[in-house]
């Protein structure tokens, strides 16, 4: 926003259309100068593309391992989570012992432009293409391209044409639900060969905004040695993650840090330095009532934990429920529990409503900015228990990294009650 008051020329990319106007009045923000580019999902390397039509581009979006191609390139980091934080402790063990013993054994395949990351669960796993997906082949003698076929959730049946660089159409197939095994031959080569995975495309709809192909499942070269660490692999493709690999960060000529906190572990994870910027703040929006209403209010996304720093809305609301119920909580005070909720998110939301039924308590989710803002204008309290249970070192990303609803609560006149940790400790002193 500074940059387009001051004459440049900025694009905001994005996935999902939203309405301009709607999106300035959520975030408090003059958007009148700013673009709103909007382009297909079609994973990290499509976006490296368009950034290369940008002199500088500032990659905000929160674990990205996107290596973009502008002419300057600078990562505002939110939190250095590291690529196997949604692992549980005994496979993010195992990936970082033995991954670098099977990460080589994948048959020699490469995957190019048009891949989202895999998803699944522990029995099998796939990856989407995007419409049109590239993949390099090894050369060799006896080759054949071993993969399973399918698209869960697809309403209807998905063509598939497998194509070589020259556009020569090798193999031709149908998408389903389920996943159907398939094997296409190639002659022997003494270089290699790219194939282009070509479908049409939807979108799944609600909070997921992809433009999805087909899924691939289990993909790899037959023939030739295929030995355990093959197998495993591909048995166990959560192994392949490297969290190691920060080759991305070569792209960055500036990394930005939220907070200390943020930069301190920019450090650890990382190995790199960087420089501070705290969010924006726009105290000046806040007008301190100076008669309080006896209320405590919390601000933050409703997420259930262990997606992330989550708000801990539930635990909250049983806390006030159980000091309103005992008396050591005056009967005329009230709990403000307030948040943006995606649909995928509804179910801890109704939790949260649900623990507050019977008690003063006022759930609001995806509240406009103005109501936001007239309630840390108006509350007693703010109070906070982002990182509530969990272990700092061993999560640090489940604590508050800075803490914007903070500040801008005390700069709307309430007192703050948060953990004495994290990024809150250099925000309340």
């Amino acid at each position: 926003v500074v940059l387009s008051q001051d004459g440049v020329e900025v694009d905001f990319l994005g996935h999902t259309a939203v309405d301009k106007d709607e999106l300035a009045d959520h975030l408090g923000l003059d958007l009148s100068k700013v673009n709103l580019r909007i382009v297909p999902d079609k994973g990290d390397l499509e976006v490296a593309a368009i950034s290369e039509e940008y002199d500088l581009f500032v990659n905000g979006s929160y674990m990205s391992r996107l290596a973009p191609r502008a002419k300057h390139n600078a990562y505002l980091c939110y939190f250095p989570t590291p690529f196997d934080a949604d692992l549980s402790p005994w496979r993010r063990a195992l990936t970082r012992r033995l991954g670098k013993y099977v990460r080589a054994h994948t048959g020699g395949l490469t995957f190019g432009i048009g891949w989202f990351p895999p998803e699944g669960g522990r029995r099998r796993q796939w990856i989407w293409t995007s419409g049109e997906a590239i993949v390099a082949l090894p050369p060799g003698n006896d080759r054949t391209l071993r993969f399973e076929l399918g698209g869960p959730g697809l309403k209807s049946p998905v063509p598939l044409e497998i194509r070589d660089e020259n556009g020569t159409v090798l193999g031709s197939y149908t998408a389903t639900p389920d996943f159907v095994v398939h094997r296409l031959p190639f002659p022997d080569a003494v270089r290699g060969t790219e194939l282009h995975f070509s479908s049409p495309t939807f979108t799944p709809g609600g909070t997921d905004d992809r433009t999805l192909g087909v899924a691939i499942s289990r993909m790899r070269m037959e023939g030739g040695k295929y030995g355990p660490r093959e197998v495993i692999a591909h048995r166990f493709p959560w192994l392949l993650r490297d969290p190691t690999d920060l080759s991305f960060l070569t792209s960055y000529d500036t990394v930005m840090a939220n907070s200390e906190y943020t930069r301190g572990w920019i450090r650890t994870f990382w190995d790199t330095d960087s420089e501070v910027l705290f969010p924006p703040i726009q105290t000046d929006r806040m007008h301190p009532a100076p008669q309080r209403e006896k209320a405590i209010l919390t601000v933050g996304r409703f997420f259930s934990p262990g997606l992330g720093h989550a708000k801990r809305q539930l635990e909250m609301v049983q806390f006030f429920g159980q000091a309103h119920r005992s008396g050591a909580l005056p009967p005329d005070w009230r709990l403000y529990v307030v948040g943006g909720c995606e649909d995928s998110q509804k179910p801890y939301l109704q939790q949260v409503q649900a623990a507050g039924a019977g008690l003063p308590v006022e759930v609001i989710a995806n509240a406009p900015r103005s109501t936001v803002e007239r309630l840390l204008s108006t509350s007693s309290v703010f109070w906070s228990a982002t990182g509530f249970g969990e272990d700092e070192q061993k999560s640090p990303w489940a604590s508050e990294h800075f803490g914007m609803t903070t500040v801008e609560s005390m700069a709307g006149g309430c007192v703050p009650v948060v953990i004495d940790r994290a990024g809150q400790k250099e925000i309340v002193r």
